[in-house]
């Protein structure tokens, strides 16, 4: 039989070096993905090649600038506020005084500062620096009531003039800053974050109690912690009796 070399189709040119092509491809793919992993990557210049490759292969991508992110993180963080002293004031005031144990405690504003004046013998045993059982529940929640304000916090304790016996504490100064660190921990305990400074004073301020007072009662007055919150949170020390405390 013979064919009609009229119909026969033109031969075109061969597309088998294109599977060639293919294999050769997958064979160097291959190679470097093996050497690849056979080496350690150093992420730094790992990620710096991948952010460069994407801002490179996707020019319109939008840009963010480092201050961007400093504005974002500072709206991320809590702003903390101090409380007004007087708000305060009216939140202690009616706190303490349906408080078995405390409605003897004193709360004053003075200038700057709010004064939670605790009497000793409310809470502690004479010259001791434990609190009593009765008081602790209270103190408890009273440290409760301070834990989530941003004001700043500082205890001082103080005394009578009259000598320690000795026994535990050497000093009034030693007895009165125990106490205040006793008050102060518990504060702490509470949840209240922020640093708290401690003095303890002794009898140093016992002048300064108001001389018409009668003696025994100054004694009394004079037994005390106080726990004194500043109007607003402050990084610098102050002096915290820069006026006499004829109130207490």
């Amino acid at each position: 039989m013979n064919f009609d070399s009229d119909n026969a189709k033109p031969e075109g040119p061969s597309e088998s070096w294109l599977i060639i092509f293919s294999d050769l491809l997958a064979l160097l793919l291959t190679f470097f993905v093996l050497l690849f992993s056979m080496s350690s990557v150093q992420i730094s210049k790992w990620e710096a090649i991948v952010e460069s490759l994407s801002e490179n292969l996707n020019p319109s991508r939008a840009q963010i600038q480092e201050v961007d992110w400093q504005n974002i993180e500072a709206a991320m963080v809590p702003q903390k506020e101090a409380l007004s002293l007087e708000y305060l004031k009216k939140i202690f005031v009616d706190k303490l005084q349906y408080d078995l144990i405390l409605r003897r405690s004193s709360v004053s504003v003075l200038d700057d500062r709010l004064v939670i004046t605790l009497p000793a013998d409310l809470i502690f045993e004479s010259g001791q620096s434990r609190f009593s059982g009765d008081a602790y529940k209270s103190m408890q929640e009273l440290g409760a009531a301070l834990q989530s304000i941003q004001n700043k916090i500082t205890v001082v304790g103080h005394t009578d003039p009259e000598p320690t016996s000795g026994r535990l504490y050497p000093t009034n100064w030693e007895l009165s800053l125990v106490r205040a660190i006793s008050v102060a921990q518990l504060i702490e305990q509470a949840g209240y974050t922020q640093n708290i400074e401690i003095f303890g004073n002794g009898a140093s301020r016992f002048d300064d109690l108001d001389e018409n007072i009668p003696l025994n009662e100054r004694y009394l007055l004079a037994r005390r912690v106080d726990i004194i919150i500043h109007r607003e949170d402050r990084d610098q020390p102050e002096d915290i009796y820069e006026k006499k405390t004829t109130q207490y």
